[in-house]
């Protein structure tokens, strides 16, 4: 290394840095994702062959709910509906929610309850500005063809895209009428309910001009911590798990501490008025230090003293308790267990447009052992007679129902599965599967052997592959060597080879019959098991 830096750095010039600045500012400048400036951004294609296919295997679309039931679809055309609206609510904007804080003064809490009622159940018209650019599934085509009142600002001005067709170079608006936030009933305490979903998304909450007032409103009790927002999924587990004021409860994964805060909320007060300190407390953990220090930053809102903030794996968290306690009524170290366990993340579909494109069933079965081990844990640390809770943001029976499945079997009867949803008004939930099928996809439908296809076979290799074959048959280039081949003269390695049912957006079946969905599958790689002697010794510990 010399003394100008870097072995191969090019020593500072004057006149080749202002040439280089003269370079750059002849060329055209573009933005991370290679468009120009001004041009809009591409949306995410929100369709995945696979992820289609797969869920219409599995079952996900055999049953409806009708009239407060869930009930089995009987027809291929319920099915298709069912499928349809599946999809249609995957593609529709994400909703803002939020929850008023359970701890805060009783006085606070009450005028900031008549304050949201202005804006609860009270309709409004509302501009919600539309994509800049047109997919084929959802964009300004959809909301235009679905006759949905379009309103252009003025001076808006026509041109033409690269493909000729028609554009604004201002965003476009539609009209719509709805009440900005509807209540979520069991995000309650004491009979009054303290969740509330917006009707809009956080993009339109904060770029719309009539809801200016719910937006500053909301951002002044979120600063000031009377007011956290918070998905509606995510408040479900701590209400599952029903905690009690005075509790000792662990948080195994706990980062980002949005499921913390409303555990704390609950733990953290008292249980008689005569109380100064609070008994009950939350142990936060996660693996991630980094994680866990933005857990720190999220809690300290709280200003709570009954908050532990830890950060070790949660399948190896330490068991503290007293050996001699250990395999009687008093095993155990906390009254309540949320294993929010890490995830392959589908059902977060609707933030995550990313999944659209790297959704793989390879995740869920690599999880699997995991979500098992830190389960596991959490049932070992819980208080004889107490309550831990499972959850994911998945999808994938196999990693929900089969975590579960497996768990009951090898504790052997020392846990219970219990159903909260009898204690939980207005939550509307389908009852868990108890089979499920078992797939995984071939090596030859990884994204590398996919990239590596493509590659291989764009149109400046394929131009390449004529030369050399022609150079070939003239006897400049030797012929191309045997591949390895198995004791059953198969090649060992499984080639890549396109399926036709792999197009966006993904065309269904016409009929819903195990054959024909199961023909999809095989045909995008995926392999199915029908029991564990049929899989293959590789794939034993995956």
């Amino acid at each position: 290394m010399g003394k100008n830096g870097a072995r191969g750095r090019k020593k500072w010039n004057r006149k080749r840095k202002a040439e280089e600045g003269a370079e750059k500012q002849g060329k055209e400048r573009t933005n991370a994702g290679g468009y120009k400036d001004g041009q809009d951004y591409a949306a995410a294609k929100t369709s995945n062959p696979k992820f289609e296919a797969y869920y219409s295997l599995v079952g996900l679309h055999d049953t409806r709910y009708d009239n407060g039931t869930f009930v089995t679809c009987a027809t291929d055309a319920e099915k298709h509906a069912e499928r349809d609206l599946f999809m249609t609510t995957l593609r529709a904007t994400l909703p803002a929610s939020f929850r008023v804080d359970r701890s805060i003064d009783p006085t606070i809490q009450k005028k900031i309850l008549e304050e949201l009622q202005e804006y609860v159940g009270k309709e409004m018209e509302v501009e919600i500005e539309l994509p800049r650019r047109s997919e084929a599934i959802g964009g300004k085509k959809t909301c235009i063809d679905q006759g949905v009142e379009v309103a252009k600002k003025e001076g808006d001005e026509e041109q033409k895209t690269d493909n000729g067709d028609n554009k604004s170079s201002e965003a476009q608006f539609v009209k719509r009428t709805l009440a900005p936030a509807k209540p979520i009933p069991f995000i309650s305490h004491n009979d009054i309910t303290l969740g509330f979903q917006l009707s809009v998304d956080r993009r339109t909450l904060r770029r719309n001009a009539s809801l200016e007032p719910l937006h500053s409103f909301l951002k002044i009790q979120t600063d000031c911590g009377h007011i956290t927002r918070q998905e509606t999924v995510s408040m479900i587990p701590p209400v599952v798990l029903n905690a009690k004021e005075g509790m000792s409860v662990l948080d195994m994964c706990a980062a980002p501490g949005s499921k913390t805060c409303q555990l704390l909320e609950v733990v953290g007060g008292f249980t008689s008025k005569t109380e100064f300190e609070p008994h009950g407390y939350v142990v936060a953990n996660d693996a991630d230090p980094k994680r866990a220090y933005m857990l720190v930053n999220q809690l300290k809102r709280m200003n709570s003293p009954s908050v532990y903030v830890t950060s070790c794996d949660g399948q190896y968290f330490p068991i503290l308790d007293d050996k001699s306690i250990r395999g009687t009524d008093k095993e155990g170290m906390f009254d309540r267990v949320l294993c929010d366990v890490p995830c392959s993340g589908d059902g977060t579909i609707r933030k995550n447009p990313g999944i659209w494109k790297n959704w793989n069933q390879l995740g869920s079965l690599a999880l699997h052992p995991l979500q098992l081990s830190i389960a596991l844990r959490g049932a070992r640390l819980t208080h004889v007679g107490g309550y831990m809770v499972y959850s994911t943001c998945s999808m994938n029976p196999m990693e929900n129902e089969s975590v579960v499945a497996e768990l009951l079997r090898i504790t052997d009867g020392s846990l219970v599965l219990e159903d909260p949803r009898e204690r939980m008004e207005g939550l509307v939930a389908r009852p868990g599967w108890s089979t499920w099928r078992v797939l995984r996809e071939g090596k030859n439908r990884t994204r590398k052997a996919m990239k590596d296809w493509q590659k291989k076979n764009n149109k400046k290799m394929q131009e390449k592959r004529k030369e050399w074959e022609a150079k070939r048959a003239k006897g400049e280039y030797p012929e191309p060597q045997e591949r390895s081949t198995d004791e059953n003269g198969e090649e060992e390695k499984e080639k890549f080879t396109p399926s036709p049912y792999e197009t966006i957006p993904y065309v269904p079946p016409e009929t819903w019959d195990e054959d024909a969905l199961s023909e999809r599958t095989t045909s995008l790689g995926f392999v199915e098991y029908k029991n564990y002697d049929e899989v293959e010794y590789e794939w034993h510990r995956r």
